[in-house]
C-alpha cells in the first residue's frame, strides 16, 4: 500500500485519484500522527510526504516526519513533494532517507515513474536480504549431510568432501 500523507484534502484525492488509475493500493491521510499509526500498522511500501502539513512552509514538518518513518520502517521508500521546496531542503531530505522530491504541481506520468522505480528497487534490496547468508548455507548444507548419514560423521565427512576433522571445526564454529 501506497501511504499519502498531505495536509490538503485536493492533493491527496488528485494523488490517489492517479494511483487508482494506475491500480494501486493507497491510504492517504492529512497528520503527522495518523501517518505515524499507518507505519505503525505495517504493509506500507513507498510514502509520499508533503513537506508541509501545516501553514507554515519551511519544511520542517515534513523532516521531522520522514525522519519519524525513517526509524520505524527504514527500507520504506519516501517521496517528498512539495509547493514550497527549495534545493536545501530537498538535499535535507535525500540526506535523511527520501529517495525522491517533487515539486507541485506534479506530473502524474513522471510521479508514476518514480513510484514504480522506488517500488522495484526496494523489492530488489528486500530479496538481496532474504537471501540466505554462507554461514546459513553452510549450516543448513551440514545439518543435511548429517541426516543422510543417519549421524554418521565419517560418512557425513565423506559426502561433504572434506575431512572428518574439518567437519568436527565447522561443527563447532557453527554450534551445531
Amino acid at each position: 500500500m501506497i501511504l499519502i500523507i498531505d495536509d490538503d484534502s485536493a492533493v491527496r484525492e488528485s494523488l490517489g485519484l492517479m494511483l487508482k488509475v494506475a491500480r494501486m493500493d493507497y491510504t492517504a491521510v492529512g497528520t503527522a500522527d495518523a501517518a505515524l499509526a499507518a507505519v505503525r500498522a505495517g504493509g506500507v511500501r513507498l510514502v509520499i510526504l508533503d513537506m508541509n502539513l501545516r501553514q507554515v512552509t519551511d519544511g520542517r514538518d515534513g523532516i521531522e516526519l520522514l525522519r519519524k518513518i525513517k526509524i520505524l520502517s527504514p527500507d520504506v521508500p519516501v517521496i517528498l513533494i512539495s509547493a514550497w521546496g527549495t534545493i536545501p531542503l530537498a538535499v535535507e531530505g535525500m540526506n535523511y532517507g527520501a529517495v525522491d522530491f517533487l515539486s507541485k504541481p506534479w506530473n502524474n506520468r513522471d510521479l508514476l515513474a518514480k513510484i514504480r522505480a522506488s517500488l522495484a528497487k526496494a523489492e530488489a534490496e528486500a530479496e538481496i536480504q532474504r537471501q540466505p547468508t554462507l554461514e546459513e548455507v553452510e549450516r543448513r548444507t551440514i545439518l543435511q549431510a548429517l541426516r543422510n548419514a543417519d549421524g554418521n560423521m565419517r560418512q557425513a565427512a565423506q559426502d561433504l568432501g572434506i575431512s572428518r576433522q574439518a567437519l568436527y571445526r565447522k561443527i563447532e564454529k557453527l554450534g551445531l
